[in-house]
Parts: structure tokens; C-alpha cells; sequence
């Protein structure tokens, strides 16, 4: 899910997650390694901030959760930088946490529980962890996958009669990640990954994160606006719902700090 996969994920995100890139000439078929430059190009987006909606739902009928979060982002090639804030449910305002990662290095931060006022690490062991409950890891929130050494293209597939073009990436000796591989269905017309499909390091499929609405952001650019998230369990299903992505902010290195955690204020 903007980089929720890179972009909603623009959004989470996801890597979690905007993919978006400039159209090339009509019936064009752009290589890997350009389709996967110009995608990491526009996930590095500079300073960013977006609220989220998450739908955390058990598969088995029982209650689910709903969460309101104000992401704060940015994106360079050389830092991420990530900061989650939860604003609802009243039980859980305050809850939040924080993410960098140099390059393709091992991300690293901390975490805030509101009601203990305790801070925690989030290391390299952490970052396969559920965020926030959610059939996210921490990792899809900042990494991009885009930017492996390894990028392939696996031939094409239609989605809901979208014919889109898969691109596969695997991370190199310098790519920190749990994931051996990443699938992403692009939709060449829209540039917008419609799929993506993250494989554990046994090669097992370990997430699946699918785009169920296209928007248009600040930038007039096509967007994941809403996505689905399912692990091979089963056991829940996150839905994602973005809204009011923003780049006309201004933060600084303070910004993403333990002690902005319980900052929400956006600055311009």
C-alpha cells in the first residue's frame, strides 16, 4: 500500500505503495530495467503526506478492526524515511511508528505505544512483523523493489480485461529484504500496478496486495486509491483506502525523530 506497495502503500507506501511512470510512444514495450528505473524514479518522490483507512478483517466472521493513520514520507534514493501516526479509534490515537532505510540497507526504527508511553526498536528481525495488525509487514512500507539489481520481464496477463505486463524483481547481494522475489502486473495504459505478489526467502508466496480502485492524486498522476492485502493463511484481509495525498509539504530531519512520534502537525 504509495510505498502501502511503494506509493498507497504513496499511500503504504505499500513499496507499500505510487507506481506511476510516463507513457512511451502507443504499442511500445519498454525493457525491465527502463520500466523499473522510471517506477523507482516516481517512488522516490520527495516529501509527501496521505491518510489512511485500514480494514483489518478475520476471515471467520469475527469483529474487525478499522484504523484511521496519517502518514508522513520521504523518498529519496539515498533515505527513506516513514512515519505512521493512528488518529482513530480513540483507544489507539497516538499509536505509531517510525522506519528508515539508507539505499538498499537494512531498515531500522522504533515504535510508540501511547498508552504505555514507551518506545521501542524495530530491527531487522522486526521487520517481517505485521503492521499494526494488518497483513502488511513493516519492510512494504519502506522498501523499493523497484530499485533491486535484478529486474525481468515474465510475459503478460489481463486483470479485470487489463492487459498488463509483468515485471519481476529480486534483490542483489546489497538488497537488504525478507523477500526472495516481487511480482507487479502493470497496467501499461494507466501505469498503475494493478498486483503485486511478494515471495518469502523459501519461494513461497507470502503476500498478495491487489489495486481495487485507480485515482489521480495531487499531480493529476494515476494512483492505487484502494487495495487489498492477503496472506496465504487466510486467517484476515486488509483494505486499504486512501485519500488526500499531499506533496506541498516541507519537513526536516527533526520531522523523523523519536520525538516527532506524537507530533501529528503538517508542515508546509
Amino acid at each position: 500500500m504509495l510505498n502501502f506497495y511503494q506509493r498507497m502503500i504513496c499511500l503504504v507506501g505499500l513499496g507499500v505503495f505510487c507506481i506511476v511512470m510516463p507513457a512511451g510512444a502507443e504499442g511500445d514495450s519498454p525493457s525491465a530495467a527502463d520500466l523499473a528505473a522510471r517506477l523507482s524514479g516516481v517512488v522516490e518522490d520527495g516529501e509527501s503526506a496521505t491518510r489512511l483507512r485500514l480494514n483489518i478483517k478475520p476471515t471467520d466472521g469475527g469483529e474487525k478492526v478499522v484504523l484511521q493513520i496519517q502518514v508522513k514520507a520521504r523518498r529519496s534514493a539515498k533515505k527513506t524515511d516513514v512515519l505512521y501516526q493512528v488518529l482513530w479509534p480513540k483507544t489507539r490515537k497516538g499509536q505509531a511508528f517510525l522506519i528508515q532505510q539508507e539505499g538498499g540497507g537494512a531498515p531500522k526504527g522504533v515504535a510508540y505505544d501511547a498508552s504505555k508511553k514507551k518506545v521501542s526498536p524495530l530491527g531487522k528481525a522486526q521487520m517481517k512483523d505485521a503492521l499494526l495488525g494488518s497483513d502488511l509487514a513493516y519492510q512494504d512500507v519502506v522498501e523499493n523493489f523497484f530499485r533491486w539489481e535484478n529486474q525481468s520481464l515474465s510475459g503478460k496477463e489481463t486483470i479485470d480485461r487489463v492487459e498488463c505486463l509483468i515485471l519481476e524483481s529480486k534483490p542483489g547481494t546489497k538488497d537488504s529484504t525478507p523477500y526472495s522475489k516481487v511480482k507487479s502486473w502493470i497496467d501499461l495504459d494507466r501505469l498503475v500496478a494493478l498486483r503485486v505478489e511478494k515471495y518469502d526467502a523459501a519461494g513461497k508466496l507470502a503476500r498478495e496486495i491487489e489495486t481495487t480502485r485507480v485515482a489521480r492524486d495531487d499531480g493529476k498522476r494515476y494512483i492505487p486509491a484502494s487495495l487489498v492485502v492477503r496472506r496465504p493463511d487466510g486467517s484476515t484481509v486488509t483494505e486499504i483506502e486512501g485519500s488526500n495525498i499531499r506533496h506541498d509539504v516541507k519537513f526536516t530531519d527533526k520531522d523523523f525523530t523519536t520525538s516527532s512520534l506524537n507530533d501529528f502537525r503538517i508542515p508546509r
